[in-house]
């Protein structure tokens, strides 16, 4: 449950001060609240105390006036009862007013200067059996506790006295400033301890969050200063622990992000399509920019086993000229070859031909490493490295130059292995053409024999079999019927056949005309609603004779494939020259099929026709792809593009 939002902005407004207003904060709202509550406490039990004492006197003088004025009132003297009354409220300062009621409730006298208030005497009475009855009038001069006593047990009267709070609240005020001034004291000394124990508390805290600031701001050198052995001086040494800590490892990362950084830029450098040579050149001067090394080269080995310069970088060509003959010939680099690890050289052997080389045009080369590219197990060639330190190749420097040529040896490897390939596909690409080209010479040759021999022969036969027919009588003429039907039917069997071999409307007119002839033929053949349209070429439509013919293709080997497998109902064929490619969909509502299982199956006979079609899209540069899933149909999309 989310927390409203006014407690989330009271926790940080309580937290927002420093620590030093916080614990003098604690400090003084503790004492405040202690003597304030105590206080308060002293003063309730201090008032109910004297409000009961102040009621109980009222009790023991209003029982003494009745005492004395029995007599009185059984001899009726009125001015003996006053004089009574007037004593006994001078000799009481908190008594208000006394007055004595008769038998049946009416004044015999009373202490008012005044006249005598309306509605007193009903505000209180007593029984005749009751020791007292004390009732809390409320006035403008503030609470008054009225006290009545029966006199003679009621068969006198009643005598009644008021007695006002005011001697109490004075007492009781006095008191209480009594106590708001000792807390006001206790406060100050409160205050007082409390801002010696910040000051004890908040300098090593405010000292250690200079420290952490200073970290923060990338200073690792800062060290917190002790303050003892309690539990701050325990989190600066823990501190100052963990940024030695930290200061190692920020060395370690730091060297860790440059060894990632040239690895990283080599790795760019090499994913660049291009040449391996200019591909090595430009890893190289990633390398040494991103490593800030003066100069390198690298050598590979020809598939002669020879060293051949590919880049060299920061030095004279002619070095490496020199550098590349005497590589093999007693040089200490050839260990690295040797060993399959790198070698640092220093200082340079007396014959090794990069002693004549100035680094940055005035520095001599000190020492260069060697480093072996290898690519599972096997030297490619090496890479170097120059310095004018003799210092500079330490074990983290060799073992990041390791991990490059490693990685240089994959990159030369792949490099190599898809220039195989290349050429492979190339070579692939160049027999499945001719094999193409030879299968439609073939399929021409085919159809020109169906068409001209076999075709004028079973003619000739039709011809013989007319005239034989027309030479015998009724009965026999009958029998020539039938084979004159069969000569009929396999003389279209034969233009058929020829003209799916090799349509000679494709060669004659071109792709529209051929397209048109074969749906509707197709249409006539399998029964199936099959649309054809084709749009953009205008009136001289005709295209590159490898793009009509391969197009024609892939769209009749579609048709065969949805005539054996799809169950379709409608078939759509479209066929749109734009200005830069032609493009053919052909849709079918059928079964579908997954064509990425299909693809991916083992079966070669299930997939030889699509392959075949996306071969023959290749072949013109143009692309296939084919769309299609269970019950939902298939579509194939062809893009060939076109001068």
């Amino acid at each position: 449950m989310q927390r409203p939002n006014y407690i989330t902005n009271l926790r940080d407004w309580l937290l927002r001060p420093s620590v030093r207003a916080k614990i003098m904060g604690i400090v003084l709202g503790l004492v405040l609240l202690l003597g304030f509550g105590i206080t308060w406490q002293v003063r309730a039990n201090m008032s109910a105390n004297l409000t009961a004492q102040l009621q109980e006197r009222g009790v023991s003088i209003a029982r003494d006036v009745a005492a004395h004025s029995t007599d009185l009132i059984l001899i009726n003297n009125t001015y003996a009862l006053h004089e009574l009354l007037d004593e006994t409220v001078r000799n009481n300062s908190d008594m208000r007013y006394a007055f004595i009621l008769d038998a049946n409730g009416h004044i015999l006298a009373h202490t008012f200067d005044v006249g005598f208030p309306r509605g007193l005497v009903e505000k209180n009475s007593v029984a005749s059996a009751e020791r007292a009855n004390v009732a809390i009038l409320h006035s403008d001069e503030g609470p008054i506790h009225d006290i009545a006593v029966p006199i003679f047990d009621g068969r006198a009267g009643t005598a009644r006295v008021g007695l006002t709070e005011k001697s109490m609240n004075a007492a009781i005020d006095t008191l209480t400033r009594q106590m708001l001034l000792t807390t006001f004291a206790v406060s100050i000394l409160g205050i007082g301890a409390a801002y010696l124990l910040t000051i004890f508390l908040t300098r090593p805290i405010r000292a250690l969050v200079g420290v952490t600031q200073a970290v923060a701001r990338g200073d690792l050198s800062q060290k917190a200063p002790p303050w003892g052995d309690d539990e701050i001086g325990k989190l600066s040494i823990a501190f100052n622990n963990m940024t030695a800590e930290l200061a190692q490892t920020q060395s370690a990362m730091l060297r860790r992000q440059r060894e990632l950084s040239a690895l990283n830029a080599v790795a760019n450098a090499m994913n660049t399509p291009a040449p391996l040579e200019q591909t090595l050149d430009r890893a190289l001067r990633a390398l040494l920019t991103d490593l800030d090394f003066p100069a390198g080269w690298v050598f590979l080995f020809d598939h002669n086993e020879q060293i051949e310069l590919t880049s060299w970088i920061g030095l004279p060509r002619e070095l490496g000229a020199q550098e590349a003959a005497t590589a093999l010939r007693g040089c200490p680099c050839t260990a690295a070859i040797r060993d399959k690890q790198a070698i640092v050289i220093a200082p340079l052997p007396d014959r090794c031909p990069l002693r004549e080389g100035r680094l940055r045009g005035t520095d001599a080369i000190a020492s260069h490493v060697t480093v072996p590219i290898l690519a599972r197990d096997r030297v490619l060639g090496v890479l170097g490295i120059a310095s004018a330190d003799t210092h500079t190749f330490g074990a983290d420097e060799v073992k990041l130059l390791e991990a490059v040529g490693q990685q240089l040896g994959v990159a030369v490897e792949n490099a190599r292995l898809w220039d195989d390939l290349r050429e492979k596909e190339r070579m692939r690409g160049q027999l499945l053409e001719k094999v193409i080209v030879a299968q439609e010479d073939e399929r021409k040759r085919i159809a020109r024999e169906l068409h001209d021999d076999t075709g004028q022969a079973i003619t000739s036969l039709m011809v013989g079999l007319r005239v034989a027919s027309d030479a015998c009588d009724a009965s026999t003429r009958a029998r020539f019927e039938p084979l004159r039907d069969i000569a009929a039917q396999t003389l279209e069997s034969v233009k058929r056949l020829a003209r799916e071999l090799r349509p000679a409307l494709l060669d004659d007119l071109g792709l529209t005309a051929a397209l048109e002839r074969y749906v509707a033929t197709w249409r006539a053949n399998y029964g199936v609603n099959a649309d054809l349209q084709v749009t953009g070429f205008g009136s001289d439509g005709r295209l590159p004779t490898e793009a009509e013919l391969a197009l024609y293709r892939i769209v009749q080997e579609a048709l065969t494939n949805i005539a054996k497998h799809a169950r379709a109902q409608n078939v759509s064929v479209v066929v749109e020259r734009k200005a830069r490619a032609v493009v053919a969909i052909i849709e079918d509502d059928g079964c579908g099929f997954d064509a990425r299982a299909v693809l991916e199956s083992s079966h070669a006979e299930s997939k030889l026709g699509l392959y075949g079609m996306r071969e023959r899209a290749e072949l013109v540069d143009g692309k296939l792809q084919i769309e299609s899933a269970e019950s939902q149909g298939t579509s194939v999309f062809v893009e060939i593009p076109i001068q």
